[in-house]
């Protein structure tokens, strides 16, 4: 699934907000404290790197060995005043009628690239919301609720669910190349 540049529109102000994405080089300004968070740690013979990347998943998939992997799609996750300016930028016709980013956010997706990754088996799954019943008046937003990633791609996968799961930003931590956090962002 492609995406382009996104300013969704919801109700209300965003509620949860973590991490930092990765903003692939474009003509787009991405301010400094967001760019990827690295970590080294390790002791003085083995270091590994963390970063933190704000994607869409287009796609979770099993490869021939069972093990999961995303497809990712890296954009650009935007909040506060930086949301403003960037939305404003691009959408100057807004200024007045608007202000602003919708609900203190705005997606930016000028790189569409996709890259498959592989997703570590003991990986941590936080989500906000999901379809936990099939039935509407189940849905409720959970903070970081814990689920397993089997859970997860077969939520994700679920045609017939309530709520389109592709639709949701994520933010995913990447330890020497593998996925090993994935964090719904709640979007409004």
């Amino acid at each position: 699934m492609k995406k382009t540049t996104i300013g969704m529109i919801g109700t209300g102000i965003l509620a949860f907000m973590i991490g930092f994405g990765y903003f692939p080089a474009s003509s787009v300004v991405t301010p400094a404290s967001a760019a990827p968070a690295e970590q080294t740690t390790g002791t003085s013979d083995e270091t590994s790197t963390e970063q933190t990347y704000t994607i869409f998943i287009n796609s979770v998939e099993k490869d021939a060995n069972g093990a999961t992997q995303l497809e990712t799609d890296r954009i650009g996750w935007y909040t506060g005043e930086a949301a403003n300016k960037l939305f404003l930028k691009e959408n100057p016709d807004a200024a007045e009628e608007m202000g602003g980013a919708p609900d203190g956010y705005y997606i930016v997706n000028n790189d569409i690239t996709e890259v498959k990754m592989p997703v570590a088996a003991d990986a941590q799954v936080l989500m906000q919301i999901y379809d936990h019943t099939g039935n509407y008046e189940d849905m409720e937003i959970n903070w970081n609720e814990a689920i397993g990633l089997d859970k997860f791609d077969a939520q994700y996968n679920n045609s017939l669910g309530l709520l389109d799961l592709s639709a949701f930003p994520y933010h995913v931590t990447v330890k020497d190349g593998v996925i090993v956090k994935i964090v719904q962002q709640y979007i409004p």
